[in-house]
């Protein structure tokens, strides 16, 4: 039988080999058997947040405990908010999940940086650190204006003026967004979507069809 979960207990879209995990995102395939009511070790998971939280450049968080790169993703803030790992209290912040210091903004070095960003201003985020743009960090690992209002909610935070700001960005999405996992996480949406993403062996596969 294959073993979606890790030694952290987190679960993943592939299988991990000697429990060891086999994709990145297992913060948000964890947060989604949350959402389904399936059994979890919170105690183990939190445990290994800590391990993976940093001081150093600026305080951030790993993906894995000493696994430094990739840097956290949009996708793992939102599983690790909704895990409740992730919480308001300051220093762990997700609104900006560099582990990069953020330089002083220059106007003419992001000119130049955005130049040669050309022919195509659409790149991953990891391009941009791969390739030291610096200037662009403030905008590449803040999380997006249309996952805000998921992140306030999650921490209780439904009608102040920012949390309705964000709603109404989140509506639109929820409306023109592109189908997927994150938008069933999010806006309930996309049951489908989730179904597709998973081998018919998988945790989230067999509680999906419950449904």
């Amino acid at each position: 039988m294959n073993n979606y979960y890790d030694k952290y207990g987190r679960l993943h879209d592939k299988p991990c080999i000697n429990e060891e995990p086999k994709s990145n995102n297992g913060w948000l395939y964890t947060a989604y058997a949350k959402k389904l009511g399936i059994p979890l070790d919170i105690q183990k998971l939190s445990d290994c947040m800590e391990a993976c939280y940093e001081q150093s450049p600026v305080p951030h968080f790993n993906r894995s405990p000493g696994k430094q790169l990739p840097p956290m993703s949009r996708d793992e803030i939102l599983g690790l908010v909704y895990l409740d790992i992730i919480q308001h209290d300051g220093d762990k912040t997700p609104w900006n999940f560099s582990p990069y210091p953020i330089p002083r903004f220059n106007s003419f070095k992001l000119a130049a940086q955005l130049w040669q960003l050309r022919p195509s201003l659409k790149r991953h985020r990891n391009y941009f650190w791969e390739n030291n743009l610096d200037q662009i960090y403030r905008f590449a690992f803040s999380v997006p204006l249309v996952d805000r209002a998921f992140i306030l909610q999650c921490w209780g935070e439904t009608h102040t003026p920012r949390a309705l700001f964000y709603r109404a960005i989140a509506f639109v999405d929820s409306l023109i967004g592109k189908d997927s996992g994150i938008r069933w996480l999010k806006y309930g949406k996309s049951l489908e979507a989730m179904q597709e993403e998973f081998p018919e062996d998988h945790p989230l596969k067999n509680s999906l069809t419950n449904k």
